[in-house]
């Protein structure tokens, strides 16, 4: 096993293994850093706990600790991160996997993302001060963009099928180098060449313009900072919003249009069509008049 020293005296040593996952697994940069900061943190409860051979009671008793100063989907990041770590150990016969049937926290309504309304949506455009900004929310928008997928786009990915303008987007970085592609709507096309012809875009559509970076893709970070601040220049309220509240928004208004669920499910390149299903749930939720009727008894 390349000279590395996996056991002491029937102990795990877990830190060089850390090293060998991550350069095992086949995810971005970012998914690494968050499996590496995690794996840590484990690391760290162990060692401050004096324990030398883990178990599946350990590992909720790390879960539980979390929960006490972690949000709900930082604790659930890191619990993905060891379940894989620990799947990997067993698949390398190194021990077994002691994560197995391990639940993450439920994510109560409070904690989930929301879209956003039509006059939302306005307000944010209002703010934008360049052709870049306003470019990001209306291709996000009506393409119902993931960041990985908007950072990920060439001029290339663009092409012509029968008259009609295609997008080519890159999955979720955990299906590898899966591609869809999706219509864009004309006025966008126009949008798009005129912000290319005022960039003078050459590979990226989004590029980095950062001394380290030049030239090359921008990170999420950047494309989140800037919506993100988007959201504040409109006096939004932050705490549910996100980057994928305009992905979010692009379903709803869909849903709120009529569209079919099937329809808007394939649209949105989901692997199932229950995640519209939810979505579908929530606007019902909130169209629901009997609580009006129930309040014209009482009120």
């Amino acid at each position: 096993m390349n000279n590395i020293v996996l056991k002491r005296n029937d102990e795990l040593v877990i830190e060089p293994l850390i090293q060998r996952f991550l350069n095992y697994i086949d995810v971005s940069d970012n998914t690494i850093k968050s499996y590496n900061v995690g794996l840590i943190q484990f690391n760290e409860y162990l060692k401050c706990n004096g324990i030398k051979t883990p178990t599946r009671e350990d590992v909720i008793a790390f879960r539980e600790q979390l929960r006490e100063t972690h949000k709900p989907n930082t604790v659930n990041a890191y619990l993905i991160a060891i379940r894989n770590f620990y799947s990997w150990l067993e698949y390398e016969d190194i021990t077994k996997d002691i994560t197995k049937k391990i639940k993450g926290i439920k994510l109560e309504r409070h904690h989930l993302r929301r879209g956003l309304s039509q006059e939302e949506i306005r307000n944010v455009l209002s703010v934008c001060k360049d052709i870049r900004e306003e470019l990001i929310v209306k291709l996000t928008l009506t393409c119902a963009l993931r960041v990985n997928e908007v950072r990920n786009i060439r001029l290339e990915d663009f092409y012509n099928d029968k008259g009609v303008v295609m997008l080519r987007v890159l999955g979720k970085a955990r299906d590898g180098l899966k591609q869809d592609s999706v219509k864009i709507d004309d006025r966008i096309f126009e949008l798009i060449k005129q912000y290319c012809r005022e960039y003078d875009v050459k590979d990226y559509l989004f590029f980095s313009t950062s001394n380290n970076n030049k030239g090359n893709m921008m990170s999420t970070v950047s494309f989140r900072k800037i919506v993100n601040n988007l959201f504040k220049r409109a006096n939004l309220d932050m705490d549910m919003l996100a980057f994928h509240s305009l992905r979010h928004s692009a379903c709803e208004m869909l849903l709120e249009n009529n569209t079919p669920v099937q329809d808007v499910s394939e649209f949105m390149r989901h692997k199932s069509i229950s995640t519209v299903i939810n979505y579908s749930k929530e606007l019902n939720v909130r169209k629901n008049t009997m609580t009006n009727t129930l309040g014209d008894f009482v009120c």
